[in-house]
């Protein structure tokens, strides 16, 4: 990893104008390639999902990993104040209601995996 640093000139001589912005032009375009190349790298290559997996084991792989989501957002939000705490806080309750409606969906797709309802006991 490249340390950055701000150097802080007392006086800039004439001839040193326009190197830098020589240099800065370089480094605008090789970020605008870098970047480029990063996008044409298609998403399914980096990343794929067999595609005989059932839909109720895919919702318990994204409950899981929900769940863990929320609880690294949750560290994450302690290390923070004012609004960029506010924005972490945002991240974890929305992390946690995608978890739940991953959840229902898996509950309703298999109802005998789900927890049992607490009914009272009918007795005839």
């Amino acid at each position: 990893m490249k340390k950055i640093t701000r150097l802080s000139l007392v006086g800039s001589a004439p001839s040193d104008a326009p190197a830098s912005s020589t240099q800065l032009q370089s480094n605008t375009s090789a970020r605008s390639e870098a970047s480029k190349r990063r996008r044409s790298v298609p998403l399914n290559q980096l990343i794929r999902v067999r595609e005989d997996v059932d839909t109720l084991t895919l919702l318990t792989h994204a409950s899981e990993i929900l769940d863990s989501l929320t609880a690294i957002s949750a560290n994450f939000a302690d290390e923070f104040d004012g609004s960029k705490r506010h924005v972490a806080v945002a991240m974890k309750q929305l992390s946690a209601l995608a978890e739940i409606l991953v959840c229902r969906a898996r509950d309703n797709l298999d109802p005998q995996g789900a927890p049992p309802t607490s009914r009272p006991e009918t007795c005839h």
